[in-house]
């Protein structure tokens, strides 16, 4: 009986850590797409460059400013993909990763809004989407009073 137990507990805790490591795991490659030189430089260009319009923008938008937007998209696609539910606790990270989102989603929704129309794809970008509602809604229970900043010459 004292074996089963001790067997038991030796077993609860190797699955404990192994969950521990997946969402380290999980954690680090979310860092780094997020910080990653290219992707902080694509969410600078929108922050400052992208149109308002989307309408205006999408025509008249620069290769650059295309390839801002896909990239950044990509990434935030990639980032709903990596914290889908049950893959890493939204405690973990989203106090780190919701000003990223939050930001670059406040720009980019209008555009893949309007995307989705044209397309005839409601589903354009749909897990971006719910990444960015629950980031949101985390931002306005944990961070209530925060608000949007664009600084031109931030670090």
């Amino acid at each position: 009986m004292v074996s089963i137990l001790a067997g038991s507990i030796l077993a609860v805790h190797q699955l404990s850590e192994a969950a521990s490591n997946r969402h380290l795991a999980v954690a680090d490659r979310l860092f780094e797409e997020l910080n990653s030189p290219e992707n902080i430089e694509a969410r600078r260009w929108i922050f400052h460059n992208l149109p308002a319009d989307p309408e205006v923008g999408s025509r008249t938008l620069a290769p650059e400013g295309q390839a801002a937007v896909k990239r950044v998209l990509n990434s935030l696609d990639h980032i709903a993909f990596l914290t889908q539910s049950g893959w890493i606790p939204d405690e973990m990270i989203m106090p780190w990763i919701n000003p990223m989102v939050v930001k670059a989603w406040a720009k980019l929704e209008t555009y893949v809004d309007y995307e989705s129309r044209k397309r005839g794809e409601p589903d354009y970008y749909q897990h971006t989407r719910e990444l960015a509602e629950r980031c949101r809604e985390w931002r306005k229970h944990n961070v209530p009073n925060a608000e949007i900043t664009w600084i031109k010459d931030a670090l």
